[in-house]
């Protein structure tokens, strides 16, 4: 019972403009009478014009994903709503294109595991406010040195608590915010709670705040994303390359040219600017791409000089 009651305590919610004074009101009295108590009015919502519907996200191979807590991530396949990451550490997990729910399987240099939920792939989407789910999941860790594997079961409860702009390393975000209690699997003992911050923009969450039972806190602030075209069907990489070394070559400063990859789900736009002299007096030239991936775009200014063989290579800016 004390559990429930502690994770009601610590589960605060955002409220709607509705709501907003009212609040105001009751604080006022409490601030006034406790003298320096820190008390912190939540944010008002953004304005829902502002905010693009939240549908599940999708990815594509490539993708990458980092915070300023040394997290980084890049997307290494996708396929029929599920995903698959590799990690900066050396790390790699795959899972639900929905990050609300664990992944299923990881692999890191002490442990490996996999997990079963019972979880629908949408869960909770498209994201609204007052949305409010539960599943369960159960995970099996293996030990590298070989040891008895442990199981572990937990409920999760996710709702969507509202609405907020949030500043963050990599700019500033319109969100969702999503709250995921996390229980035991009998749901009496409360054992954390991760908050998402959504951004529908770059559907993917700008920031993570995650609390623990013992009292610690975890945040996670997007500080960088982009696309890695390396990470593209190898077919779809050679059309690229080909039509980015005729962009070089041959376009006019400024003039854009463009592609695509089969399905559309990948597009380009490629900028060469001034052309210069590299080492060895190798023509160079500075350029921008712009892809479009899945709905959300990602700009890299970069430069490359021709060798040889007709190939462009990147170097340092």
């Amino acid at each position: 019972m004390f559990s429930k009651i502690l994770a009601t305590a610590l589960n605060v919610r955002r409220v709607n403009h509705s709501h907003a004074y009212l609040l105001f009101v009751l604080v006022i009295p409490i601030v006034l009478t406790a003298g320096c108590a820190n008390q912190q009015i939540p944010k008002a919502p953004v304005d829902s014009n502002r905010l693009l519907l939240a549908d599940l996200p999708t990815y594509s191979a490539g993708e990458f994903f980092e915070y300023d807590n040394g997290l980084s991530m890049i997307v290494t396949e996708s396929s029929n709503g599920m995903v698959s990451w590799k990690y900066a550490s050396g790390s790699a997990s795959s899972g639900l294109a929905n990050f609300l729910v664990p992944q299923l399987t990881w692999q890191a240099a002490g442990s490996r595991g996999t997990s079963t939920t019972n979880a629908a792939a949408d869960f909770l989407w498209p994201l609204k406010f007052g949305n409010f789910g539960r599943f369960d999941i159960t995970q099996t860790i293996y030990q590298a040195d070989g040891g008895a594997p442990e199981t572990l079961g937990r409920r999760w409860e996710c709702n969507v608590e509202g609405t907020e702009r949030v500043s963050v390393p990599a700019g500033d975000f319109d969100t969702y915010v999503v709250s995921c209690n996390r229980y035991s699997s009998d749901g009496n003992e409360w054992r954390g709670r991760h908050t998402y911050y959504y951004s529908p923009d770059i559907r993917h969450y700008v920031k993570l705040e995650k609390r623990y039972a013992g009292g610690s806190i975890r945040i996670e602030q997007l500080r960088g994303y982009g696309f890695n075209s390396e990470y593209l069907p190898e077919k779809e990489q050679d059309e690229l390359k080909k039509q980015l070394y005729r962009t070089l070559a041959d376009g006019k400063q400024g003039i854009s040219a463009s592609w695509a990859n089969s399905d559309q789900t990948v597009s380009a736009m490629l900028i060469p600017y001034q052309t210069f002299s590299g080492a060895g007096g190798k023509p160079c030239r500075e350029y921008k791409s712009i892809y479009n991936v899945q709905g959300r775009v990602y700009q890299h200014t970069r430069k490359a000089c021709q060798a040889a063989d007709g190939s462009w290579q990147r170097i340092r800016l």
